[in-house]
C-alpha cells in the first residue's frame, strides 16, 4: 500500500468515527432535551388523568388499563414528583429502545466484530425514535408508554428465544411472558393482538418448543394470578374489574367496543409531508452510499451530510429554530423516509443475492417489526396510522433487518451512522411539534415561567402564567374553605381530573369522571353507585355551569343527595384559557355538603330498594 492510498484510507476512517461521535453527540441533544423540559407544563385532562390513577389506584374496582398499578410503585419512590416520573418514564422507554436496538444489530450480523462501543452508539442513535412517543407532550407514564415499552420487551425476547434449552433462549421466553403480560396490563386489545402476531412469529421461525411455550404461558398466567391478587384480592375480583369495565365503554360509547375497535384505518398525506418524506429518503440513501465508498470524496459527502443531519437537531434543541414542520394529522410517517432509504440501500447494494440472505426468523421479525405499530394503536379511537406513528421505531427497524446482508459483506455497521444521524434529525422534528404546540396548552413550553407547587405532594411544574393563575386561584379557594388533603370529591366538570390532583383531592367513583360523549351521565352514575353511601354523603362537589362537558346535576338526585340545596359553595374560580382545549376560559365552583346525615339515609335507602 502506498502512501496515496494510506491516507485515503485514514481520510475514511477518520470521518466514520467523525461520524460515530457526531451520532453520540445527538443522542446526548435530544435526551436532555426532552429531560430539561420535564418539568415544563401539563394537561389537565389526559395526562393528570394518568396521575391520579398511578398515585392512588387502589380505590377504584374498575379499569379496563392497569397501567396506575404498574407506575405506582415508581411514583412512591419518586415521592410524586411529577418532573422526576416524566424523566423515568423517558429514560426507561429509550433505555428498551437501545437494548432492542442492540439487540437486533447484534443479530443480524453476530460474524461481525464491531467494537462494542460502536455497536451500542449506533443502537443508541436509532433507539432515539422512540422519543416520538412524546411529540404530544405528554410525558407522564401511561397505557401508552406501558404498551410501547411492552411491545419493546417482547421484541427483544423474540430475537433471543429459541428451540433449545439455553440461558439465552429460557431468557428470550420470559422475557417474552414479562412483555406479553404488561400488555396486558397496558391494554388488552393490544395484548391480544400480540399473542396471535408472536405465535406466527414463531412458527414462522421455526422456534416453536412446546416445552418452552408451555413455559412461556406458564410465567404469562403467574404474573397475571400474582397481579390479580395484589390489586383485587382475588382472581375473581379481577375478572370483574375487567368485565365492568367492557361495560362502561359500552355506556360512555367512546368507540373503544370490540365492533369499533376491529377496523382498518386509511391515511391520507399533504403535499408537503409527501415531499418532506421524499426528501429523508432520497438525501439519507445518497448520505449511506457515499459512507460505504472506501474513497475519500465520498466519505467526506457523507460526513458533510451527517454535520447537516446533526445541524438540524442541534439548532432544535437548543432553541434556535421555533417553527414547527406543519406536515399535518399524520407527519409521523415522516420515518416512513428513514426506512425508503434503508430498502433503497439494500436494493441498490454489492451484497450477492441481499434478499436470499436473510433467513426465516429474520424475515419474521421485519414482518412483525411493520405490523408492531398497528399492534400498537389497535383498540385506540384513534386513526391506527396516526397513533402507531408514535411507535415508528419498529417500521425503522424493520428496514434496517434488510440490510443485514450488506453488513456481513462490508463486515462493518459504520456505513449506516448517515440514517442513524437522520433519524435524530426526523426524530427532533417531531419532538418540536410536541414542545412548541403541547396538547390542549395555551403555548410553547419555552415560554412558560412560573413555577407552580401541585398535587399532594406539592410536586414543582414550571407553567404558563394562566395555567398558574388557574391552579393557584383553587388552591387558595379550598385552603379558605377549610379543605383537606384527600377530601372525596364529585368532579361534575367533566374534564378536570388536573385541577383535583392539584388541590390534592380524591375524585369520587372513577380517575376521571369523562363528559362529553353520548353516555358520560350514564357512566357517571354507573360508577358513582358502587361508592360506598359514606363517601357519596361526604363527597364535595365541583361544578363547571357553562362547561362544555359538564356532567348534569340531576345525577345527583339519582345517588340520594339534593344538590345543590344541601350544599354550600365554598367558592369560585375561572379556568385558564386553553385548559382542557378550550379557548374560552369558565367559571368552576366547589361546593361543601352541608347535611351529609341526610344524603347518606336517602342513598341507603335507594340502594335498598334498587336491591329487593
Amino acid at each position: 500500500m502506498n502512501a496515496k492510498e494510506e491516507n485515503e484510507k485514514t481520510v475514511v476512517a477518520i470521518s466514520r468515527s467523525v461520524m460515530s461521535g457526531l451520532s453520540a453527540m445527538g443522542t446526548f441533544l435530544l435526551l436532555g432535551w426532552l429531560l430539561t423540559y420535564s418539568s415544563y407544563g401539563i394537561d389537565f385532562t389526559d395526562e393528570s388523568f394518568y396521575l391520579v390513577w398511578i398515585a392512588d389506584p387502589f380505590i377504584y374496582d374498575v379499569s379496563a388499563t392497569q397501567f396506575g398499578f404498574i407506575y405506582h410503585p415508581l411514583y412512591v419512590l419518586l415521592g410524586g414528583d411529577i418532573s422526576a416520573l416524566r424523566q423515568a418514564n423517558i429514560v426507561l422507554t429509550f433505555g428498551l429502545g437501545w437494548g432492542l436496538a442492540y439487540t437486533l444489530l447484534s443479530s443480524l450480523a453476530p460474524e461481525v466484530r464491531e467494537a462494542r462501543i460502536a455497536l451500542h452508539t449506533t443502537a443508541a442513535g436509532l433507539a432515539t425514535s422512540t422519543l416520538i412517543l412524546f411529540n404530544t407532550w405528554l410525558p407522564t407514564p401511561s397505557y401508552n408508554s406501558l404498551g410501547f415499552q411492552a411491545l419493546l420487551i417482547t421484541s427483544i425476547g423474540l430475537l433471543l428465544a429459541d428451540k433449545a434449552f439455553t440461558f439465552r433462549s429460557v431468557g428470550g421466553w420470559i422475557i417474552i411472558a414479562i412483555g406479553g403480560w404488561l400488555a396486558f396490563m397496558a391494554k388488552p386489545s393490544t395484548a391480544g393482538a400480540l399473542a396471535v402476531v408472536v405465535f406466527l412469529c414463531l412458527l414462522a421461525s421455526r422456534k416453536l418448543s412446546a416445552r418452552l411455550i408451555s413455559f412461556s404461558l406458564a410465567t404469562v398466567l403467574g404474573l397475571l394470578l400474582l397481579s390479580a391478587l395484589i390489586i383485587d384480592g382475588s382472581l375473581l375480583g379481577f375478572a370483574k374489574r375487567l368485565l365492568l369495565s367492557v361495560d362502561f365503554a359500552h355506556l360512555i360509547g367512546s368507540g373503544h367496543t370490540a365492533d369499533q375497535i376491529l377496523r382498518i384505518d386509511s391515511f391520507r398525506l399533504r403535499t408537503p409531508s409527501k415531499l418532506a418524506i421524499l426528501f429523508v429518503a432520497v438525501v439519507t440513501f445518497f448520505a449511506i452510499r457515499t459512507a460505504q465508498s472506501a474513497k475519500p470524496g465520498p466519505a467526506l459527502v457523507s460526513l458533510g451530510l451527517s454535520v447537516f443531519f446533526l445541524s438540524i437537531t442541534a439548532l432544535l434543541v437548543t432553541g434556535q429554530i421555533h417553527k414547527t414542520a406543519g406536515l399535518g394529522q399524520f407527519e409521523g410517517l415522516l420515518t416512513f423516509g428513514l426506512v425508503l432509504a434503508a430498502v433503497l440501500t439494500a436494493l441498490f447494494s454489492e451484497a450477492p443475492a441481499p434478499w436470499r440472505s436473510i433467513s426465516a426468523p429474520q424475515w419474521a421479525m421485519a414482518i412483525i417489526f411493520t405490523v408492531m405499530p398497528h399492534i400498537y394503536a389497535f383498540g385506540t379511537n384513534r386513526n391506527y396510522w396516526e397513533n402507531g406513528a408514535w411507535v415508528g421505531i419498529f417500521w425503522l427497524l424493520a428496514g434496517l433487518t434488510l440490510l443485514g446482508p450488506v453488513v456481513r459483506a462490508r463486515m462493518s455497521w459504520s456505513f449506516v451512522q448517515p440514517l442513524v444521524l437522520a433519524t435524530q434529525a426526523v426524530t427532533a422534528i417531531l419532538l418540536q411539534t410536541g414542545l412548541e404546540q403541547p396538547q390542549r396548552q395555551p403555548q410553547p413550553l419555552r415560554l412558560n415561567q412560573t413555577t407552580v407547587e401541585i398535587g399532594p405532594e406539592r410536586s414543582s411544574l414550571i407553567l404558563s402564567s394562566g395555567y398558574a393563575s388557574y391552579i393557584n386561584d383553587a388552591l387558595a379557594t379550598v385552603q379558605n374553605g377549610g379543605f383537606r388533603l384527600g377530601t372525596p370529591v364529585i368532579d361534575l366538570s367533566g374534564q378536570s381530573p388536573g385541577i383535583l390532583y392539584a388541590i390534592g383531592a380524591k375524585s369520587v367513583g372513577l380517575a376521571w369522571i369523562i363528559g362529553g360523549y353520548p353516555g358520560s351521565l350514564q357512566l357517571a352514575r354507573a360508577a358513582l353507585d358502587r361508592v360506598p353511601c359514606e363517601e357519596i354523603a361526604k363527597a364535595w362537589v365541583l361544578l363547571e355551569p357553562d362547561g362544555p362537558r359538564r356532567i348534569p346535576t340531576e345525577l345527583m338526585a339519582s345517588l340520594g343527595s339534593a344538590f345543590p340545596e344541601k350544599y354550600q359553595q365554598i367558592g369560585a374560580w375561572r379556568t385558564a384559557e386553553g385548559a382542557g382545549g378550550y379557548d374560552v376560559s369558565r367559571v368552576q365552583e366547589l361546593y361543601q355538603p352541608t347535611a351529609p346525615a341526610d344524603t347518606l339515609r336517602v342513598c341507603q335507602t335507594l340502594r335498598q330498594s334498587v336491591t329487593k
